[in-house]
């Protein structure tokens, strides 16, 4: 499957009629998946009592929305600092000019705020309280939420000295003392799961629609591989995306991401440095959509090549998984890229 092309901008307001679940699985290597700022050193966030790796659902909206600005999306809410605007009051009013030629066309029969919506593309997916000086009052709850990620596994956090090439002030006493000392903190392995819905109800107020589900699933996929190249960030990689779209609106079978559990070759799951070091079991998934199958339209499912599936007693990989899932439901309704 290609990378997204910029979409056209869609004035017809068409939304999604149901509702979908997400489980995504990406791992992290020697790396920080996700600072907390109130620590020393902007350490990993970690559960100190599983000693699970933490990662916040804005992270995760963050490289979704990094990645569909640079692919030409335009968005609300950009990073601190892009292009020296760092307000909504300015973000706001590059997103007007973009809106202006869409009133000029439809004339009274559009709104500024159905403007606003056909142009703000992370708005129709994450929603936005428009709490700032603009003409549209009303808030959007986001069609699109995502639960806190968890690693799948308790993790080893190490820590690392460092010092900067460049002393940090020109005072000669300074600059005798060379660069800055610090720590790097990082997590050595991490696989995380997050679990999302995309709920019809709130899409139809932000005219969600299923181009930008799909821009969605490509900035999921794509942002965590590719809007993580820093410093603390690289050694991202996403290995497993579903998405389950239902047959009808109000239901959905809940709690998806925990019908996938990892399997560590050694005893120690803190050991584990790599996506070879263990498999994904998906028996209970499986087993979940064969009970479930009446009430699912379709599966979308894009599956690292380097990921290893249990299903049942078939360890194989992702060839495995895709054969329980035609088994499971009419494969016209699966669609399965490995990438």
């Amino acid at each position: 499957m290609s990378q997204h092309q910029q979409s056209d901008i869609n004035t017809d307001l068409d939304s999604i009629d149901n509702r979908s679940e997400i489980v995504f699985l990406y791992d992290a290597v020697d790396t920080n998946p996700n600072g907390n700022p109130l620590t020393e050193e902007n350490r990993p966030r970690i559960d100190d009592y599983t000693g699970e790796a933490l990662v916040t659902d804005v992270r995760l909206k963050r490289v979704v929305r990094d990645y569909l600005d640079r692919q030409g999306e335009p968005i609300l809410i950009k990073a601190s600092g892009d292009d020296g605007r760092d307000d909504k009051d300015d973000r706001y009013a590059v997103l007007k000019e973009k809106m202006e030629p869409l009133l000029d066309e439809n004339g009274p029969n559009m709104t500024e705020e159905e403007a606003f919506l056909a142009v703000a593309t992370d708005v129709r997916l994450f929603g936005e309280a428009m709490t700032f000086d603009a003409p549209i009052t009303t808030s959007y709850t986001g069609p699109v939420q995502f639960n806190f990620g968890r690693s799948m596994h308790a993790v080893n956090e190490s820590s690392h000295g460092k010092t900067s090439v460049v002393a940090a002030s020109s005072d000669e006493d300074d600059r005798s003392q060379g660069g800055n000392m610090f720590t790097d903190y990082r997590i050595d392995y991490a696989l995380i799961r997050f679990h999302g819905v995309i709920n019809e109800h709130n899409a139809a107020e932000t005219h969600l629609d299923a181009d930008d589900i799909e821009l969605l699933e490509d900035g999921l996929w794509y942002g965590t591989r590719t809007e993580t190249n820093t410093a603390s960030k690289q050694g991202h990689e996403p290995r497993l995306l579903v998405r389950v779209e239902y047959e009808t609106d109000d239901y959905h079978i809940g709690d998806l991401h925990r019908a996938f559990t990892l399997e560590p070759d050694g005893k120690d799951e803190r050991a584990m440095r790599d996506i070879s070091d263990g498999l994904v079991n998906a028996t209970e998934f499986i087993a979940l959509l064969t009970d479930h199958a009446s009430d699912i339209a379709s599966i979308s499912m894009r599956a690292s090549r380097r990921l290893r599936v249990r299903v049942g007693d078939n360890d194989g990989g992702v060839a495995d998984l895709e054969q329980a899932l035609h088994d499971a439901l009419d494969p016209a309704r699966v669609d399965l890229t490995t990438e």
